[in-house]
């Protein structure tokens, strides 16, 4: 593995990461009752959606191409 491909999945890890602690924090909201179940949905999918657009940059600026 060369020093790209490295730095690649370092960035994929933090990324996955922060969307688990993200993740977490909207549980958490849910289960204290300070937000509805429908706001918890709405709230996990533009995380994911950010995710998934995080992930495609990293590619792009660790591995090159599309």
């Amino acid at each position: 593995m060369n020093e790209y491909h490295d730095a690649y999945y370092r960035a994929m890890r933090d990324a996955d990461e922060a969307l688990d602690d993200a993740l977490a924090a909207v549980r958490a909201e849910e289960d204290a009752h300070r937000i509805t179940p429908g706001e918890g949905a709405a709230e996990r999918v533009g995380l994911l959606e950010r995710h998934i657009a995080e992930c495609r940059r990293l590619r792009r600026e660790h591995l090159g191409g599309s």
